[in-house]
């Protein structure tokens, strides 16, 4: 047995699955609202016996490997590598898997680069002076230990001497996790002189890493992060998420904030089910992400959300990725850090009591004028109309406009058409444009088909041997590549088993073999029902290619009479009639 069908017996699909679906036992299946759409009737399905899942209402399905690539978005081999570590199947290796093995090197580098500034900081004379510097800042020993931070020495090549010299690491893989930067054939330490805080994803691995300078000098930038990667994406992950996913989880909020030091802080007040994001906006990456932990995130950001576009527009992001959207009133605090650190009961207050993101917005937006002058009135007209020309809710844009008009003593209707004035065009970024799914249509001949093997798999496959007629009716490829599949592999195994049948077919007809076994057809099970259904079916299908052979002889016809050929087009009527006849006899019954 390879190592790939290894890891895949030994990975239970319902354990792994209802870490993420809530899943109720359903016969010998199990039920639950679909992870990859939008839906409020379980049409998700996981088979135990085959180890398998099929979503109904989107087609989406496959086998352990396919859940967690779809879900997560990743490679195979990084699949491979979560399940072999999940199982306890120590992979030989990744030979095979180029791109992996590129990534898999930088995660390793990271990963070592991470421990090693994180003993300089903690276990190293290097680092007394900035373990005072986060003291000062009233970070704790415990939550520098949990949070990996570390230090880059301020010295020009230690993080290059200690890989190369010590770990025979070549620099090319350096340069291309970002480590080292190489300029006139030298290379120097990216993060030299820095407070160091690890990125890493939710399963734990290093992406890449972000630095805080120690001491601020000329035009050096306080912050800089990895540049983008092979393995790092800011717009992808959220600082935190490996060591607050539970609480997450558990809550059913995440408090997002911004930057590395709010988090931490955030965490040792006691609200530790924080996130943070590099800069103000979500994306969609990250609004799918943390959609798989809670329902519902809490913005807690530095900037003024309500003056501020694209934080706006990431909590539209947000909000139309299924996400409840709740903001924090800092007050007079600058930034969640500085609340949570002065006043720590303040900030469960305030994350306590966040408000509806609209009601918010509102709020702020009357905060910045004044009300009694047409000055103050035009101001807050200017930041609310793009606000309330953006909500797709019609019941709650209704209640806002409401609200702003009383506010402004003003009727509904000057703010509703206020609100629909077109704005300006404006340049839609790719992370905007709405992806359409594009998914494969089938014939009305397909789908029965489809429901005749569904009958035969679930109810009494022999008829694929025995029944001469479904033989002949089978014309869809993959289809007819699945019946070929079963007579192969029917010639070793005296008995069929779906479950084993479904671990020895090829990986692009899993899918397929899941529809047709997982579909309910409780209804036909008995004998005489079945037998009903089945030729109901049979004879829909041969109706079918019976209207298609006439409109083909019509077309003929017609072609043949357009070229002047009366004779041959004659020929051809009688077929016609018989095959009408036929037709007429199959109608009837």
């Amino acid at each position: 047995m390879d190592q790939i069908e290894e890891v895949k017996r030994k990975a239970d699909i319902v354990d792994l699955i209802s870490e993420h679906v809530e899943l109720k036992r359903a016969g010998r299946n199990f039920k639950g609202i679909c992870p990859f759409h939008s839906e409020k009737t379980p049409s998700f399905i996981v088979s135990p016996e085959m180890q398998i899942f099929k979503c109904f209402g989107c087609g989406a399905g496959g086998d352990v490997y396919r859940f967690l690539t779809e879900y997560e978005k990743i490679e195979f081999p990084q699949a491979l590598k979560i399940l072999a570590d999940r199982t306890g199947v120590k992979l030989r290796s990744t030979k095979g898997f180029t791109s992996f093995q590129e990534k898999d090197e930088i995660y390793r580098l990271n990963n070592l680069v991470a421990e090693f500034y994180h003993f300089l900081l903690v276990g190293h004379d290097l680092g007394q002076k900035a373990l005072s510097y986060l003291k000062g800042r009233g970070i704790t020993s415990e939550a520098i230990k949990l949070f990996k931070l570390g230090l880059a020495p301020d010295r020009q090549d230690s993080t290059f001497q200690f890989l190369t010299k010590k770990r025979n690491y070549d620099p090319r893989l350096l340069e291309k996790a970002e480590v080292v930067v190489k300029r006139n054939n030298q290379y120097f330490d990216r993060f030299r002189g820095r407070i160091i805080f690890p990125l890493q994803d939710h399963y734990g691995n290093t992406l890449g890493f972000a630095g805080r300078v120690l001491e601020e000098k000329g035009d050096f930038a306080k912050y800089i992060n990895t540049p983008e990667t092979l393995v790092f994406k800011k717009g992808r992950m959220f600082y935190g998420l490996d060591v607050t996913k539970q609480e997450i989880k558990d809550s059913g909020v995440a408090v997002v904030v911004e930057g590395e030091l709010d988090a931490i802080s955030s965490w040792q007040a006691g609200v530790r089910n924080v996130v943070a994001i590099k800069g103000s906006a979500l994306t969609i990456e990250q609004s799918e992400l943390i959609y798989r932990f809670c329902p519902q995130v809490t913005l807690a950001l530095d900037s003024d959300l309500a003056g501020d576009a694209a934080a706006r527009r990431g909590a539209e992001i947000a909000q139309n990725k299924g996400l409840d959207v709740k903001v924090v009133n800092l007050g007079d605090f600058k930034d969640p850090g500085d609340m949570a650190q002065k006043k720590p009961l303040m900030w469960h207050r305030a994350v306590k009591n966040a408000q509806g993101i609209y009601d918010f917005l509102i709020d702020s937006a009357f905060k910045k004028a004044d009300i009694e002058t047409t000055e103050g009135k035009s101001k807050i007209s200017r930041i609310l109309a793009p606000v309330l020309r953006s909500i797709d809710d019609e019941i709650i844009k209704a209640h806002c406009i409401k609200k702003v008009a009383q506010r402004l003593g003003v009727p509904e209707e000057a703010v509703v058409r206020q609100a629909g004035k077109e704005e300006a065009p404006r340049r839609v970024s790719k992370q905007q444009e709405p992806v359409t799914p594009k998914g494969e249509t089938k014939t009305r001949r397909d789908l029965l088909e489809e429901y005749l093997l569904q009958l035969i798999f679930q109810t009494n496959v022999n008829l694929l041997h025995t029944d001469k007629e479904v033989r002949a009716i089978i014309q869809n490829p993959a289809n007819k590549r699945l019946v070929e599949e079963f007579d192969e592999w029917i010639k070793t195994h005296k008995k069929f088993d779906a479950s084993l049948f479904a671990s020895h077919i090829p990986a692009e007809l899993v899918d397929l073999f899941a529809t047709l076994v997982l579909r309910d057809t409780q209804e036909v099970q008995n004998e005489g029902t079945f037998d009903r259904e089945l030729e109901s079916t049979k004879r829909s299908i041969r109706i079918f290619d019976t209207h298609e052979e006439m409109q083909q002889l019509t077309d003929e016809m017609k072609k043949l009479e357009s070229q002047g050929k009366g004779r041959e087009a004659s020929s051809l009527e009688s077929r016609l009639v018989q095959t009408g006849a036929k037709l007429a006899e199959l109608e009837v019954g």
